[in-house]
């Protein structure tokens, strides 16, 4: 996405300008709990609110892209310039993260459903029959750093539109009149755990479209898509340069002056190396194949060792 400079990221997100990345975060989910779709009815002005904080984090949980907001801002690209009757009407057209939240098909009828919020207008009355295509959901996922290295099955659980069971999504009980538990919405939210693929070597940040693992449909329409955002876990001692994996490897005095076998702890296995005798602080040890695996492939590159002389 295009990073707007006249738009105050922190004000939408409430934040202060030198608040911590882990803030931010925390900030975000807050905001997007209580205005996700699914949370309020259907609600066009919550919709719309949960674009604008989607996209502000996306900026802002960025390092990378929040550095160049805040630089852009500090050099007055983010002062205000006069709009013409059109630009204001199209104010919204340029929220690029946003739109993936958008539902592709006929608006849903307001009220009556689990978690809505008073606080928003409701939208105009559709014709109540019509297949309804289901919301689009979207997740930060922490991925432990072995698992986005190597790829792998990890488990995930999520809250989410499913059919009511007890009127099996007919929104009716047997006597015709609204079901109590859905209140005869046809759908209730529950608790789903998805055993999400984690690719080989995904990187960072990645999102991954599951299909028709989002919030279901009504009347017969299709379910949404759920996209999982990877948030790798950093590892205490390991670091990925590219396919290579980096450790550093504490020896003692002793072991770098006259050399000998160690054994070291890979991503997936432990390794007997052979250290030199004369060995320095700094130097390396390469042992190939068992790096990171390319993303989608199955190449892996190197675990390369660095060794840290200490005095013990």
């Amino acid at each position: 996405m295009n990073i707007n400079a006249e738009k105050n990221y922190y004000k939408v997100l409430g934040v202060e300008k030198k608040a911590k990345a882990k803030s931010i975060k925390k900030r975000y989910r807050e905001l997007a709990k209580k205005y996700h779709p699914d949370a309020n009815q259907g609600s066009r002005k919550a919709e719309e609110i949960f674009k604008k904080i989607s996209e502000a984090y996306e900026v802002l949980g960025n390092a990378k892209k929040r550095k160049a907001y805040d630089h852009l801002r500090a050099n007055g690209a983010g002062t205000p310039r006069p709009q013409s009757r059109s630009q204001r009407r199209n104010y919204n057209d340029d929220f690029d993260f946003g739109r993936q939240y958008q539902r592709r098909g006929p608006r849903q009828e307001p009220g009556g459903e689990p978690s809505g919020s008073a606080g928003f207008q409701e939208e105009e009355a559709i014709d109540p029959s019509w297949p309804t295509r289901g919301f689009d959901l979207q997740f930060m996922v922490d991925v432990p750093f072995t698992l986005a290295a190597l790829g792998g099955i990890l488990p995930y659980t999520y809250e989410k539109y499913v059919l009511c069971p007890d009127c099996q999504g007919s929104g009716l009980n047997a006597d015709e009149d609204p079901c109590e538990p859905c209140k005869g919405t046809q759908r209730i939210v529950q608790e789903v755990t998805l055993n999400v693929d984690i690719p080989s070597g995904v990187v960072n940040q990645y999102t991954l479209r599951i299909a028709n693992e989002g919030g279901c449909g009504r009347n017969g329409g299709p379910p949404g898509d759920l996209m999982v955002k990877v948030c790798i876990t950093p590892h205490p001692r390991f670091k990925k340069l590219k396919k290579d994996i980096y450790a550093e490897i504490p020896i003692s005095a002793e072991l770098a002056e006259k050399g000998g076998s160690l054994e070291v702890e890979t991503l997936d296995s432990v390794q007997p190396i052979q250290v030199e005798d004369g060995t320095l602080t700094g130097e390396e040890y390469r042992i190939p194949g068992l790096g990171s695996t390319e993303p989608w492939g199955k190449k892996r590159g190197d675990f390369v060792i660095k060794f840290l002389i200490t005095d013990s």
